[in-house]
């Protein structure tokens, strides 16, 4: 559950890092840091989401249950989209890493010779699988949440509050269209649904994916309030990275002032965990095409195929982050609202055929109906609650009330933005409230989704 909890935050870091917050700012200006809370939602109904289909199809990844609830033919037409959608992402953020080395670090490296080293590496490890790049990114990912969170204290001399204000002020409407645009790094979430056959446990899948991704969004909403603060709201959206300009920002006494150089050596490795946990996911996803898991031997193809299409597919950085923070949220938005209801409404009905065939045959066993699992996860449950009955558990509140805890400070968050937007340009002081509400929300919602994670670590340690 660790190990998916920080790929999961992985993931919805490093797709927005480097990208997106200059447009964030542009629209929203000092109020651009409560931009991801919409994303926050999305993400946890895609948690959702794929704890049903653990549920339902337990050691079956997103690509074999699309066929077993859509049939042959449908299924592998949905399966299709999916690649082209894991495609784009891979292109895109490949051609990111290397764009921005080229453009600030290694100016004189042909942007050919970047894109081919980083395939070479999706190569190497194209022929392991996704549980040895979670502990890699168990290895880096902790590092990379230290060192975001020690940046206000490293900054603390050039942070100015006055920059922030005032508060919730700007037009409902402009959160309203920068929090859509941050769904597009968020839809990259979706990415995890070629992993499911490694879990058996819907509850550990559902909470795994809340924790990281809302530890994500709580890193990356910190990085855009420091830009602010830092920067103000005017000039970091006219850098193509402002997190680096604010990372350059940093001066540790007069003998340390490049520790940008420290925080790329930390950083570059949790975004290559993401590149090479994507790339793993397409190559599972080809592969089920012709049901076969044995990904490794389309190895090298892919990766020269992804390679040609790196390099070939954006004449200019301008194009790149264009297409990046506008044309990401789109394809998300799509599709996958529409996929996830398709396959939860089949997924129903093939559950009610399930129910049908044991009540009019009960001495029969439960047909295969291609690994339909309820009754072991509802097995689960149940022991889950008897481990909470016996009161050996440390924390007094049980997994469900952690759970709704974090859900209801979630709404708050909502609560405390939307009613700053409406008072915050007439009441000032309502304005700043409502913002420090978000920020305590928001850290506590972090924290209870956190000890939701313990409590099932808990529960699954007691049944051993």
């Amino acid at each position: 559950m660790r190990q998916l909890s920080w790929l999961t935050s992985s993931v919805v870091t490093s797709g927005g890092i480097l990208t997106l917050q200059n447009v964030l700012v542009r629209i929203n200006q000092m109020d651009a840091w409560f931009s991801y809370l919409l994303s926050i939602f999305y993400v946890f109904l895609i948690a959702a989401f794929f704890g049903y289909l653990v549920k339902l199809f337990p050691g079956h990844h997103i690509f074999e249950i699309t066929k077993l609830l859509l049939g042959k033919w449908a299924g592998t037409a949905v399966n299709l989209l999916i690649l082209f959608h894991f495609w784009q992402i891979k292109i895109r953020d490949i051609s990111s890493i290397s764009r921005f080395n080229t453009t600030l670090l290694l100016r004189v490296t042909p942007l050919e010779i970047l894109i081919l080293l980083t395939c070479v590496l999706l190569m190497y490890f194209g022929k392991s699988s996704v549980e040895v790049i979670a502990r890699v990114n168990d290895l880096f990912y902790p590092l990379f949440v230290c060192t975001v969170m020690i940046m206000p204290l490293l900054l603390s001399n050039e942070i100015q509050l006055r920059l922030l204000t005032p508060a919730m002020t700007m037009p409902i409407q402009h959160w309203f269209a920068s929090s859509i645009l941050t769904i597009g790094s968020a839809g990259d979430i979706f990415i995890l649904g070629a992993f499911l056959h490694l879990l058996s446990n819907a509850k550990h899948v559902r909470s795994a994916i809340r924790h990281g991704s809302l530890l994500g969004f709580f890193l990356l909403t910190l990085i855009l309030f420091l830009i602010i603060a830092v920067l103000g709201p005017m000039m970091p959206a006219n850098f193509s990275y402002p997190t680096y300009n604010l990372v350059q920002m940093i001066h540790v006494t007069d003998f340390l002032d490049r520790v940008d150089l420290i925080m790329l050596m930390i950083w570059f490795p949790t975004i290559t965990c993401k590149h090479i946990a994507i790339y793993l996911a397409f190559l599972i996803g080809i592969s089920s095409l012709v049901n076969d898991r044995n990904y490794p031997v389309i190895n090298k193809p892919i990766a020269l195929l992804i390679t040609l299409s790196a390099i070939l597919s954006f004449k200019s950085t301008t194009e790149l982050l264009a297409f990046s923070n506008f044309a990401s949220p789109v394809i998300v938005l799509a599709y996958q609202p529409l996929l996830m209801l398709v396959l939860v409404i089949a997924g129903l009905l093939k559950q009610r055929k399930a129910a049908a065939n044991n009540a009019s045959d009960a001495t029969s066993a439960p047909t295969d109906n291609g690994g339909l699992g309820i009754t072991g996860s509802q097995g689960t449950s149940g022991t889950a609650n008897n481990q909470h009955k016996t009161g050996q558990l440390s924390s007094r509140l049980s997994f469900t009330q952690w759970l709704w805890s974090g859900n209801v400070l979630l709404i708050l968050c909502v609560v405390c933005v939307l009613t700053g937007l409406m008072f915050g340009m007439s009441l000032p002081w309502m304005g700043k409230l409502c913002a420090m509400c978000f920020c305590v929300c928001l850290l506590l919602s972090t924290a209870t989704t956190y000890m939701e994670l313990t409590k099932l670590k808990q529960v699954k340690s007691g049944n051993e």
